[in-house]
């Protein structure tokens, strides 16, 4: 894999990034990538005291000073299993250690792999199928090698110039990131090494390279409900590197998607379509859904040149199907009362989406599996269980889905017999004169208020008020909402 991390305008000339509180107000460095004409040079003395703490030290340090902690999670080896070496805020370590059934084993690994890893013309190496993959199944489990900060702060001096602050930085980030590598075993730290670094020329270390090279981001560990400043989120933000899923090469039409077990402390990599035996696994860098043109102009920090299929071929209709995916957000409950449509209208709406999304390889987008669930629902409301079964089989073959994950709850819904129907919230809504419950009569009034579009702007100037694609409201909130409308104004018509 050949990936950009943290690349964008050069620093300023003000102090960028401290790992001690310095009062300075600095914020994390943010890296160029550009190649440099000769190495810069820092002076001695001006390095950063690192705040960051091994597994069951104590210190006493300010609230506020972004101290970090080298751990090995999980802390307990389970069985033969690998640990990851990270490099966390401590109120981050307490959201893993605190995730409901941590640490969950790993499964066992198959004694055949779906995958294996071989050079990919072009792009270094690659990860490549060794059998025929369905939609929805499982890759391959995955624990990180590494977690690291998507960002340090190191405080430097007001005489320092723009490349000085940055090398400083760089530097900084490499004394952090090489004890947690220094930490792995042997076996680890030589799989860590063995994957490919094209920072070699902007002024990163090896191990920093190979961050920036392959790390991804992982989301949810800023501390606190909810960051008060820019500074806490980025702090709180973090860069992960696997041994295989770093390896998988950009495609404008991937064909897989990961997801993080936090439990478990590691990711499934799913295959969005079928795939065929010998095929590379692919996995989207940057938005794909803009032009060719501006894919290839945001690839160009992560030192990619694209040429799927996508790229090479004629782009003009794959720019027109791209743009206008996302141009409509499926919603049920926009639909589900609002006898003024027809009753295929969400279906053959949806449908349309699903086609463009096929056409042009972006099942791993989440309005692919919006679209599949809003059918499945629609049928539901319809009353027809038989063609809701159906559909029930595909949300199944969904798995990487963020929006939904009440697998089980759709499972009872692969049996058009299930009694699973006639307890649905939607069951038989457009075939009902008066909908069922008050799930069924609060979708009744708000869909007639916001229409087919599922949104209204208020006529006092108070804003949107939209019905979300997830309907999985419970009837309280809907009431809470529909209060809100009646006291804030009434939506105009």
């Amino acid at each position: 894999m050949k990936r950009g991390f943290l690349n964008s305008k050069p620093a300023k000339e003000r102090p960028v990034a401290s790992t001690n509180n310095s009062g300075l107000d600095p914020v994390p460095t943010q890296f160029p990538y550009a190649a440099l004409d000769k190495p810069v040079e820092i002076p001695k003395g001006y390095e950063t005291p690192l705040n960051i703490l091994l597994n069951g030290s104590k210190m006493e340090l300010p609230p506020d000073s972004f101290a970090y902690v080298w751990t090995t999670l999980p802390g307990i080896q389970l069985r033969d299993e690998p640990q990851t070496e990270c490099v966390l805020l401590p109120e981050s370590k307490d959201i893993i250690l605190k995730t409901p059934g941590f640490p969950k084993p790993l499964p066992p690994m198959p004694t055949c792999p779906a995958f294996r890893v071989a050079r990919s013309p072009g792009k270094g190496m690659g990860l490549f199928s060794t059998r025929n993959i369905k939609q929805g199944e499982i890759i391959l489990y995955e624990r990180p090698l590494l977690i690291t900060p998507a960002a340090v702060r190191a405080t430097a001096p007001e005489h320092f110039s723009p490349a000085q602050v940055v090398q400083h930085s760089l530097n900084t980030f490499e004394r952090i990131a090489e004890v947690s590598v220094n930490r792995m075993t042997e076996e680890r730290q030589a799989a860590f090494m063995s994957l490919h670094n094209c920072h070699m020329t902007d002024g990163s270390g090896p191990i920093v390279g190979r961050i920036r090279t392959n790390g991804f981001g992982l989301p949810g560990l800023q501390p606190g409900a909810q960051p008060k400043t820019e500074m806490e989120f980025r702090m709180g933000a973090y860069s992960v590197i696997c041994e295989n899923i770093s390896r998988l090469n950009h495609s404008c039409a991937p064909n897989t998607a990961f997801s993080l077990d936090k439990a478990m402390l590691a990711y499934r990599l799913y295959a969005v379509r079928d795939i065929a035996e010998g095929e590379e696994l692919t996995l989207q860098y940057v938005d794909v859904l803009c032009s060719k043109t501006q894919r290839q102009e945001a690839l160009k920090p992560y030192d990619v040149t694209c040429a799927c299929s996508v790229c090479t071929d004629p782009t003009t209709e794959s720019d027109k199907r791209r743009s206008m995916i996302g141009s409509f957000i499926p919603t049920i409950s926009a639909w589900a009362a609002n006898r003024q449509l027809p009753d295929d209208w969400l279906i053959k709406k949806s449908t349309e989406v699903l086609d463009l999304i096929e056409k042009e390889g972006l099942e791993y987008f989440e309005l692919y599996c919006i679209a599949t669930h809003t059918i499945m629902e629609a049928y539901i409301c319809l009353g027809d269980s038989e063609n809701a079964s159906k559909w029930a089989e595909r949300v199944i073959r969904q798995p990487w889905s963020e929006e939904y994950n009440d697998q089980h709850e759709v499972e009872e819904l692969l049996d058009p017999e299930s009694p699973a129907y006639a307890k649905h919230g939607l069951w038989r809504m457009r075939v009902d004169e008066n909908p069922i419950g008050e799930l069924g009569a609060m979708f009744k009034m708000m869909g007639e208020i916001c229409g087919p579009e599922g949104m209204k702007m208020m006529d006092n100037g108070g804003g949107m008020f939209m019905m979300l694609p997830n309907q999985n409201a419970s009837p309280e909130t809907l009431k809470k909402i529909a209060d809100a409308m009646v006291k804030y104004g009434q939506p105009s018509g």
